[in-house]
């Protein structure tokens, strides 16, 4: 997936970095097309490169992105001996506004989004041949992966809101709502699965699903956060969603060694030491239902336990990767499927029991009681479902559980949403 052409490269995170009026972390290596080029006219021969370096860079910083949501779901304790913050500050819920664990997640994601309004723009003045169902192809996958970065910003963010329009970087939009915000990522995808439908999709496509099923899976996704779940239903019509089918089913982020492109890092090691290490939460692992297989993504420190930051001494290392070039996943069956109960939960419990139940027999459980799927039991199987991927701390929320997570030293606290970053001027 990467560009060689270095001087592209340097290009684009020239422009990006000026935009934030922030520095990049060392280690970003952006890859689409040189920005003048793309912004005053993709053109054929282009348009692969552009795509491919957007895919390339949604995975920037993603490591330090799950594994703050993950740190303030409690799903795991993140250890790092040159930086005591994961310990520190993302436990004890005092958050700075201009610390790592926002700025790089927050300027990662906004560059992303950047290249696909560069990309739009392109399209815009472009005087290549292209047809109409090509230029709809385009557009749906630019706004599909503009949505997708603009609601992970957004869960971070929550009431604090965000800019969705940032399309000139001379006159960015003002900052929306927490949920005017989330219904502009909605009708942005909703326009993107219109346009998608249209012209299927631009190549490449690394997800693994077509654009289309990952557009609608992401709309059931953000329409949850909505609780409309009339449109979580619809969309998961249109998604990739299978009962049938394997629970890993979905859209990944990929990853290899080959020819400098960029390694998994949320791999790490079995046993790995107290510099850099993933330690699951007591919690999770003591609070599984007896027979979960769920909780193997957990596993028993060999070595003994990593005793550190006064936490509970830690037993199991989180082991969901196996190697640094595994894929991560960015939508799966098994959060669709959940999606599919919660939105039944009320009106259809039979059709939630039977989705729940799909879940648990991959899990190796029996079903649940006949009218037993509520709440609490959508959050159980999400929590042990989609460990480690970024969703524990956001359903508590949603749900106005936040008040359950586990306080685990005296003076630690809990976190509702991340302040916008100190370079925004708010």
């Amino acid at each position: 997936m990467k560009n060689s052409n270095i001087y592209k490269i340097i290009a684009l995170v020239f422009s990006i970095c000026l935009w934030y009026s922030c520095d990049i972390e060392e280690g970003q290596d952006l890859n689409g097309p040189q920005t003048s080029s793309i912004s005053e006219g993709v053109s054929r021969p282009e348009l692969p490169q552009a795509v491919g370096g957007i895919l390339a860079d949604m995975r920037d910083r993603l490591n330090t992105q799950r594994d703050v949501f993950s740190v303030l779901g409690r799903d795991y304790w993140r250890h790092q001996s040159s930086d005591p913050r994961w310990t520190g500050d993302l436990m004890t819920g005092v958050l700075d506004d201009n610390a790592f664990y926002l700025t790089t997640p927050y300027a990662a994601r906004y560059a992303v989004v950047k290249e696909c309004n560069l990309l739009l723009e392109g399209l815009e003045n472009t005087t290549e041949a292209f047809t109409d169902a090509e230029k709809a192809a385009i557009r749906g996958f630019a706004n599909t992966i503009k949505s997708y970065e603009l609601l992970t910003v957004l869960t971070m963010l929550y009431q604090n809101g965000i800019r969705t329009d940032v399309s000139d970087p001379n006159n960015l939009g003002a900052f929306e709502s927490y949920d005017n915000a989330l219904t502009t990522i909605i009708d942005l995808l909703n326009n993107a699965a219109s346009d998608l439908q249209t012209g299927g999709d631009v190549q490449p496509n690394t997800l693994g699903v077509s654009y289309l099923e990952f557009n609608r899976a992401l709309t059931a996704r953000a329409a949850a956060y909505q609780e409309n779940y009339t449109l979580v239903l619809s969309a998961l019509a249109d998604s990739f969603m299978d009962m049938n089918a394997s629970m890993d089913l979905g859209a990944y982020y990929q990853f290899s060694a080959t020819g400098g492109d960029e390694l998994n890092q949320l791999f790490f090691a079995l046993n790995s030491t107290g510099a850099n290490a993933r330690i699951a939460h007591p919690d999770f692992v003591n609070s599984a239902e007896p027979g979960d297989n769920r909780v193997n993504k957990a596993v028993l420190r060999t070595d003994g336990p990593l005793n550190i930051a006064d936490l509970t001494p830690g037993t199991h290392d989180v082991y969901i990767y196996k190697s640094n070039v595994d894929p991560v996943g960015m939508i799966r069956n098994e959060e669709l499927i959940l999606l599919y109960a919660e939105a039944n939960m009320v009106n259809n419990p039979g059709a939630a029991e039977t989705a729940i139940n799909a879940v648990r027999a991959a899990a190796g459980l029996g079903p649940v009681a006949a009218g037993s799927v509520d709440v609490d039991r959508i959050l159980y199987e999400r929590r042990y479902s989609l460990f480690a991927e970024g969703h524990r701390w956001v359903d508590l929320r949603r749900f106005d559980k936040l008040s359950e997570l586990v306080i685990d030293r005296t003076g630690d606290g809990i976190v509702s949403q991340f302040p916008i970053p100190q370079n925004e001027g708010q």
